[in-house]
């Protein structure tokens, strides 16, 4: 019998149609979550006492015929770089452990008043950097995750909770969603809040949602924004491939999978489109590189004059090689950047949506590095929003993801893309580690 904590659209439903109360859907997440987690390592901390309390109103407001949004009484687990009222937030450093805001996040704030349950906080990378987290892959525990939102995204994939809430910089939300087999959602840049959130690059830095279909993203993203809900698509999607870079970085098998993921769309009614990036794309790692290590370094500057030693290798490399960008370059970085995001706007407007793969790979063995985020860094430099749906296993039994990505404010279309891709992918498999 699965145990697992249903989907946003299930759970909704029965909670309103009072076949199912908040208690009960919360005490379903923590027996899933005392099952697995030892093993798992998605959470750093679990309020049990305060979901319960916030699980008795809201199933006394469902009794009572109150029903906030769709989120309410869904549990949700929060990145450990958000604020939580009253809760540790320690984003990922010893430098913080035990430290605990007295407000929310705003997306946190906004949880809250939809009827969501803050279940506790999911564990991330060093300052959502790419030290790793001790977090592991549901479908393989000798296996990386992702980061630098690695217990969100494992336990959404373990079926501990239906929705947990990240951030990218670089490759944060797509790269473990993608690794963990489930959907990760990065939105336009700056639709969802960014404040009350520990930044690693203010001009990078997209919040971000992990679910287990498109359906439960979409919900979600709705109940958090003023985005329409997702419509049905009158026609197949025209579907851009791009000419290089994304599939020359893969390795054998996510390069077979991508393949036979766009082979089936195409076979099913997609209109597949080879499109030439623009000649200013090939400088987009560069310039992200610079902007992220320039801005981590300026928000890190004072703590690290005093505590650098409590640092870990890699934020403190990234931390010291930013002091030593001038402002030249910076400002240079960001019109370059300014210039790729318009060229790659206009490369990519024919099409309903661009296709590549989530990943370079599927999730690396070892729990020392979180894997390459090269794949999705163009797409957080040029804030547009980008989903990834799970396609296949490869070789090894890890899941493959396909990225969709559109131009930015377009998140409504993009979700009707990848609702049609994800039913002709038709992905059924689950974690057999949390089976």
């Amino acid at each position: 019998m699965d145990t697992a904590t249903p989907t946003i659209t299930k759970a909704s439903r029965m909670i309103k149609r009072g076949e199912l109360t908040p208690i009960e859907l919360l005490e379903t997440s923590l027996a899933r979550i005392k099952q697995f987690e030892p093993e798992v390592a998605a959470w750093v901390t679990i309020d049990e006492v305060g979901a319960r309390a916030t699980a008795k109103k809201l199933t006394e407001e469902a009794v009572k015929g109150r029903i906030r949004s769709p989120l309410h009484g869904i549990t949700v687990g929060v990145k450990d770089i958000f604020y939580t009222r009253g809760l540790q937030t320690t984003m990922g450093s010893p430098l913080y452990t035990g430290y605990v805001p007295d407000f929310d996040a705003t997306v946190v704030a906004q949880l809250r008043e939809l009827g969501a349950i803050i279940l506790g906080k999911t564990h991330t990378t060093e300052f959502a950097s790419h030290d790793p987290a001790p977090t592991r892959n549901p479908w393989n525990i000798t296996h990386t995750p992702g980061g630098s939102s690695s217990g969100s995204a494992a336990a959404v994939a373990a079926g501990m909770i239906s929705l947990a809430i990240g951030t990218q910089t670089g490759g944060s939300v797509i790269r473990p969603a993608a690794y963990c087999g489930i959907v990760g959602v990065k939105p336009t840049y700056d639709l969802l809040s960014r404040d009350g959130i520990y930044p690693l690059s203010w001009s990078l830095d997209h919040v971000g949602l992990f679910t287990r279909n498109v359906e439960d993203a979409a919900i979600a993203l709705s109940a958090l924004t003023d985005q329409k809900a997702p419509h049905s698509l009158k026609s197949p999607p025209r579907i851009g491939i791009p000419d290089r870079f994304f599939n020359e970085k893969t390795d054998r098998d996510s390069s077979e999978g991508y393949t036979k993921a766009v082979g089936l769309l195409e076979r099913t009614g997609a209109k597949i489109i080879p499109f030439k990036l623009p000649n200013s794309f090939d400088l987009a790692p560069s310039v992200h590189r610079v902007i992220m290590s320039a801005e981590a370094a300026t928000i890190h500057e004072r703590l690290f004059k005093t505590r650098a030693d409590g640092y870990r290798p890699y934020i403190r490399g990234q931390v010291v090689s930013g002091l030593q960008i001038n402002a030249t370059t910076y400002i240079k970085a960001q019109r370059i950047a300014g210039r790729y995001r318009k060229d790659f706007e206009e490369a990519i407007k024919p099409f309903d949506a661009v296709a590549t793969p989530s990943t370079t790979s599927s999730a690396p063995k070892g729990l020392e590095w979180t894997g390459d985020p090269a794949l999705n860094s163009p797409w957080s430099l040029a804030g547009f929003p980008t989903i990834t749906i799970p396609t296949n296993l490869s070789d090894k039994g890890l899941p493959l993801g396909l990225q969709l990505a559109s131009p930015s404010e377009t998140d409504s279309a993009l979700f009707s893309v990848a609702r049609w891709c994800e039913g002709k992918l038709n992905f059924r498999d689950s974690p057999v580690t949390t089976q």
